[in-house]
């Protein structure tokens, strides 16, 4: 031994020797500083797991291999703090976790509370845009009440600074997911990546181990098998010493040194060394931990001895199967499997010690979305989210908030000055049609803008009252089946052209009724309401009686003087035999009776007076229509509706009178649009005149085979706004001509539920498409029975009948008296 160490060693012992005390101090530093340092790393987790949040990943319908890396590289910057930051509280990691439940695979971010939230999710979306996120408090991977529990961990069997295969023809999950896909009901499978940036300390030792291996004669040093050398010297360089004292001559022999030339290296051991190098210069370098851990619940009873050694042994061998999984990145080096005791605990811990290092690639191989198209028990992104255009208005006045963006999850709204140009609202039943149209429906009440609604199914009108206060019964109006003195309007009641009310009258039975309504019914049923029409207080059913019966008939009759209008209509009507007679009018009074026999249809329509003005409606009233075709049936649920919308129609029109800057805005509300869209006239006209009149129609449906073609065509060319819920494949296509680039007929057939695709006009011009999820409805405000009620005793009617009734049943009852006698 150099004497020279041998006598600083001899100093050294002296020194110790004189202060004993130091065996005391010693000991006690060491232990101290060990556990002050567990209590700030136990600190520091304590600010991690506090806020901590689970992003649930949906994988898109195509992943590509490119995206994991870029995902990683950018997660990179958002856990790197400052110097001071890291000293202080650490470098935070973040859990890439698969976790089976049963059959079903979840693909899961934990991200700890010291992460700004949002800043993890929009490198999610950022890496794969059509991805759906679901962001919940973070939770256990793994209930803690199973009974048994197998689980371990991954490392490098070499040192970490010799790369694994990162590079793979295939989807290098594939193994994984196959493994997982074995889990069975009433059993948990978790494998957890834990990742942080590596920290300069372990990227410089990773630079000097990989600089050393360049030089080295004969290859990579094996960091394992210099730390055995060493402490081998350390043990055997006192005999050795000893050996010198004691006999002749050196035991010592320095071997001659021969150059090595770089040709003659061990060709293994220079490819190892070209890895090495290649990984010491891949930036950057993350400290990952790779666990996991299967698990059974205990079922209904406990089970026995014999039961718990099966499910053991039948954890074991999943175990077996899902790290066996890693074998897919065995390269330059590989991972190897390494018992963790209580492995749900640990997992569900998420503290991260130490990790070994790894690449961008090599981490991007292993905590990535499947590439695979079908994953056993994965439920992949059913459409892409993308985000809303600036312009979109976020709220405020004048907005009718829409809901909140999947990206950003802000606000987003229609102005109402561009709801004038309609609105198209597809969707399959259950999808969230009716849940946005409350929305928007309680927003225009509110709000003071008159608001009319069509109801066919009834849920929709019964959840809006639900959700009013009483203090608004003074504007609404209710027609409803169910409703005590149910508001009435006469569509025979028309103040303005009467031509105009029976044109809309005669057209919607002709376009219901199309295919038995022809030319003289249509002629009888016009000139039969154009007549009761020169009458004061007409009504719908009295035109039974004025083609039944001769007497009642001549007091309408009488004064008709012009031969090529009603007077010779009537003429050649009280001309023709009775038998002719008959067969004109039967098919009017057959599809009349039917309409008209209901008395809920009577009690609406058959009052010479309306119980409300519909011009007054659209300047801040509010109608509810509620007609269920299961209680009223479809047909006579289809005219009632469409004589409401001809209503509005009309007042609509009647506000050319008014200056447009004074006319205020209004909505009507159809659900199931293509049952009340039976105007005689062109839908594509009226959606156009419509604006100029500040009357913004919101049109819903299930699907467009519903609607006729030229209708579907007028919907599609002037509703601007476009609002689409999950439709069929067959729709999709046709719909997404108005949604691409951004959302292309997949994404509009595997929408989510409660979210929809938007194409919204603002300021006159449509925007690219965006999805958005619909608000959750407002709160129930249990005033609905004393809206009702307030409702009933204002829209009573008096029981006296008009003298044109009661002349009918007057010549009804003489009629039948003639027919007994």
């Amino acid at each position: 031994m150099n004497p020279e160490i041998v006598t600083r060693l001899g100093e050294l012992w002296a020194w110790i020797t004189a202060r004993p005390w130091l065996a005391f101090f010693v000991p006690v530093f060491i232990i101290g500083g060990v556990a002050a340092r567990d209590k700030v790393l136990a600190w520091r987790h304590q600010r991690y797991v506090t806020g901590a949040r689970w992003l649930t990943v949906a994988a898109p319908p195509e992943v590509t291999p490119e995206s994991a890396a870029a995902f990683w590289t950018t997660i990179m910057g958002v856990l790197t703090p400052s110097v001071w930051r890291r000293r202080i509280y650490g470098m935070p990691h973040i859990g890439w976790e698969y976790t089976w439940t049963g059959r079903t695979l979840t693909v899961r971010v934990w991200v700890p509370g010291t992460v700004p939230p949002g800043a993890v999710e929009a490198a999610i979306r950022a890496a794969w845009p059509a991805a759906t996120l679901t962001v919940t408090d973070a939770a256990a991977p793994i209930p803690a009440t199973v009974v048994e529990q197998v689980g371990g961990a991954h490392w490098p069997q070499s040192a970490d600074s010799l790369p694994l295969r990162s590079e793979h023809d295939a989807d290098p999950l594939r193994a994984l997911l196959s493994a997982g896909a074995e889990v069975r009901d009433r059993e948990h499978a978790c494998v957890q990546i834990l990742a942080r940036p590596a920290s300069p300390r372990r990227l410089r030792a990773a630079r000097r181990t990989a600089a050393a291996t360049g030089t080295h004669p004969h290859g990579r040093p094996d960091v394992a098998a210099r730390a055995v050398s060493g402490v081998a010297r350390l043990l055997t360089e006192p005999l050795i010493w000893a050996l010198d004292v004691f006999t002749p001559g050196s035991s010592r022999r320095t071997p001659a040194r021969t150059p090595v030339r770089s040709g003659e290296r061990d060709p293994v051991a220079n490819a190892d060394a070209r890895t090495i190098v290649d990984k010491a210069i891949r930036v950057p370098h993350f400290e990952i931990a790779i666990r996991f851990a299967v698990a059974a619940d205990a079922g209904k009873t406990p089970p026995d001895k014999a039961r718990t050694k099966q499910i053991r042994e039948r954890l074991v061998g999943l175990g077996h199967t899902i790290a066996s999984a890693a074998a897919a990145y065995t390269g330059p080096n590989r991972l190897r499997r390494m018992k963790m005791p209580q492995p749900v605990a640990t997992i569900a811990g998420r503290r991260l010690r130490r990790g070994f290092l790894a690449t961008v690639p090599e981490l991007a191989a292993m905590a990535a979305l499947p590439q695979d198209v079908a994953v056993p028990g994965l439920d992949r992104a059913r459409a892409k989210a993308v985000p809303a255009p600036v312009a979109v208005p976020s709220g405020g006045r004048g907005v009718k908030v829409l809901g909140r963006t999947q990206i950003g999850n802000h606000s987003v709204g229609l102005n109402v000055t561009d709801a004038r140009q309609h609105v198209h609202l597809v969707g399959k039943t259950g999808v969230g049609k009716s849940t946005l149209m409350l929305n928007m429906i309680l927003a225009d009440i509110k709000a003071g803008r008159g608001t009319v609604v069509i109801d066919p199914r009834g849920d929709l009108i019964t959840d809006i009252l639900d959700r009013l206060p009483a203090t608004y019964a003074d504007r609404i109006a209710i027609i409803d089946p169910d409703q005590e003195h149910p508001a009435c309007f006469n569509p025979l009641d028309d103040r303005g052209d009467p031509h105009l009310a029976v044109d809309n009258l005669v057209g919607i039975f002709a376009k219901i009724f199309q295919g038995q309504w022809g030319p003289r019914m249509d002629d009888t049923m016009r000139v039969a309401c154009l007549t009761l029409m020169r009458h004061a207080k007409p009504t719908l059913s009295l035109v039974p009686s004025l083609l039944q019966d001769k007497d009642f008939r001549a007091r309408f009759t009488n004064g008709l003087d012009d031969p090529d209008g009603l007077g010779g209509f009537w003429l050649w009507y009280d001309g023709i035999n009775e038998q002719f007679r008959g067969q004109v009018i039967a098919p009017v009074l057959a599809r009349l009776r039917a309409f008209l026999l209901r008395d809920f249809v009577k009690s609406v329509i058959g009052n010479t007076n309306s119980s409300f003005d519909m011009g007054k409606v659209l300047d801040g009233g509010v109608l509810l229509c509620r007609l269920p075709k299961g209680i009223l049936g479809e047909e006579t649920s289809r005219i009632l509706g469409s004589l409401i919308v001809a209503r509005v129609w009309q007042a609509a029109i009647a506000r050319a009178s008014v200056p447009e800057d004074q006319r205020r805005d209004a909505s009507l509300y159809i659900d199931e649009c293509q049952n009340f869209l039976t105007l005689p006239g062109s839908v594509a006209d009226m959606l156009a005149e419509a604006r100029g009149f500040r009357l913004g129609l919101v049109l819903a449906h299930q699907d467009l085979a519903q609607l006729p073609k030229d209708v579907a065509s007028a919907i599609s060319a002037n509703a601007r706004t476009k609002l689409f819920f999950n439709v069929d494949p067959g729709d999709a296509r046709e719909l997404s001509r108005h949604t691409k680039p951004e959302l292309d007929e997949h994404d509009l057939a595997h929408l989510d539920v409660y979210t929809a695709a938007a194409r919204l006009l603002v300021g006159n011009r449509e925007l690219p498409g965006f999805t958005f999820v619909t608000n959750p409805p407002a709160p129930i405000v249990g005033e609905a029975t004393a809206i009702r009620q307030a409702h009933a005793a204002a829209h009573a009617v008096d029981g006296e009948e008009p003298p044109m009734h009661q002349l009918a049943k007057t010549v009804m009852k003489r009629r039948m008296e003639r027919r007994e006698r």
